[in-house]
């Protein structure tokens, strides 16, 4: 399994629901599903200076805190 470190957590901005499919810009949890809310960077332990962003809604942001 690979090792990652969290770096920091972030609020995103959530935007109006869009008017049609095409147009949806919105991130999602990538937990549950739920539209997100959060931000996650964490860096990977491969010793190449790699770093991941993860998207979480409220309540899943608490699971990895």
């Amino acid at each position: 399994m690979i090792q990652r470190t969290l770096i920091s957590i972030s609020a995103i901005k959530i935007n109006a629901s869009p008017k049609s499919v095409t147009m949806d810009k919105r991130k999602y949890c990538i937990t549950c599903g739920n539209p997100a809310t959060q931000e996650a960077l964490f860096r990977l332990n491969l010793g190449q200076g790699v770093t991941l962003l993860e998207r979480y809604c409220d309540t899943c942001v608490n699971k990895i805190k």
